[in-house]
Formats: structure tokens, sequence, C-alpha cells
């Protein structure tokens, strides 16, 4: 890694995950402590601080520190809430959000690291029932506008992901083409790719910028959403 800027992620960093995985203990991760910081912690500091001005621009409320447990995740669980669990994660991952106290429930881009493979995308970490009731109302009230709003997902490689109900849930007021969105509990926006040749070079830092940069229209629409109340819908 560069003082100049991000560099790309290197094979170290993939192999160091994937080691990681088969000696997931403290005395391993002890030993290893330097290696996570070289090939693991500092990429993904660089890579915060080469895209946070950018993101700072599609909006300045947005937290772009590059820390840990500001942007960039924590590697080790938190013991408490994750008994049984190996102590580290094998993944890695940086969000640019707004530091709101309900941060959860607000809509904010990411970038997430695996051994093998890396998505990124925009969307709700844990989505309250009331927002999820928010998107479903204007859905059913604005079909067209949601359709036009969420071109993106027809438009490129994003897709949408999270937890659905068991039950289908029927709608005869919603066009066809939107009900799966009644079936999420909670949902984000993502695209998928296996660890390639941009990973690994100092493109990732233009091409999240193009992705975040696609999804900023319909990340001030989730924003617009969240902080409408239901009476104010048309």
């Amino acid at each position: 890694m560069t003082e100049e800027g991000f560099s790309g992620f290197s094979s170290g960093t993939l192999s160091f995950l994937i080691d990681l995985g088969m000696n997931n203990n403290r005395s391993w991760m002890e030993r290893n402590r330097d290696r996570y910081r070289r090939v693991l912690l500092e990429p993904f500091r660089s890579l915060v601080k080469s895209i946070g001005p950018f993101m700072e621009d599609l909006d300045p409320f947005i937290e772009i520190s590059p820390q840990v447990g500001k942007t960039i995740s924590r590697i080790s669980r938190d013991a408490r809430r994750n008994k049984g669990k190996p102590p580290y994660r094998t993944n890695m991952w940086f969000t640019f959000r707004v530091p709101v106290q309900d941060w959860k429930d607000s809509p904010g881009f990411f970038f997430e690291l695996f051994p093998d493979w890396y998505r990124y995308g925009m969307g709700f970490y844990l989505p309250s029932r009331e927002t999820m009731a928010k998107l479903h109302e204007e859905i059913s009230k604005n079909p067209d506008r949601f359709i036009d709003k969420t071109r993106i997902l027809r438009e490129s490689d994003f897709s949408v992901f999270g937890d659905k109900y068991k039950r289908k849930r029927k709608r005869d007021d919603v066009p066809e083409e939107l009900l799966e969105w009644f079936q999420y509990r909670d949902f984000y926006i993502a695209a998928n790719r296996q660890a390639d040749e941009v990973l690994l070079s100092s493109a990732l830092a233009e091409h999240l910028k193009i992705a975040f940069s696609s999804l900023s229209e319909l990340y001030e629409y989730f924003w617009e959403l969240k902080m409408r109340k239901s009476e104010d819908l048309p």
C-alpha cells in the first residue's frame, strides 16, 4: 500500500481470510496480528480514504472516517452476542452512512470482502416495520414512480436481497412485477462478484465510485420514504 492511494487488495489479503477460516482462534490471530493489519486493515483504510471525499459529495452528512468502528468493521465478533461462534469473522466490510442513532433503519452504502468473492451496494441493515410499511405504501399508491426510481435494478447487475416472509403475501392493488417487494422483511441492493482483477487493482476504487453514484438517486429516495410521515403520501 502506498501513500498515493489505494492500489488494490492482494492475493495475500484473500490468503489471510482463508487461513483465518482454518485457524479461527485467538492464539493464531495474535501471532498474525501484524499480517492482518498489513494485508487487510490497511488496504481497507486506504480504500475508504480514496473513496471518502467522493461519497461526501453524494451526501455531506455521511461518515467517511477510515477507522474501525466508524466506517470499517471489526474483525472480532462480540462474544456476548455470538456465543458458540468462532471469535473472528472471515469477511470484512466498510459502510458509508449517516451516523444517526437509528443507523440500522437508515440507508447506507457498503462494500464487503470474503475469501473468494465480494459485493457492494446500498440499502438498510435492518429496516424497521414502520420503514417497510412506508415503502409498501409508496409502492401501492405510486407504483409508476417506484418503478422509475428502481430502474437501476433492470439496467445493471444489481439485485435485491434480504429475508423474506415464509407465506406469500397477496396484494390486489399492486402490479405483479412489484409483488416481490412485499415478501421482504428487510432488504438491500447489491452486486456480487467473484474475486477478479478489479478487486486486485487500484481500479476497484473508481469502480465503486461509479457503482455508488448510480445508486445515489435510489439512496435519496429511500431517505425520503424513511423521513416521510405516512399521512403525507399522496
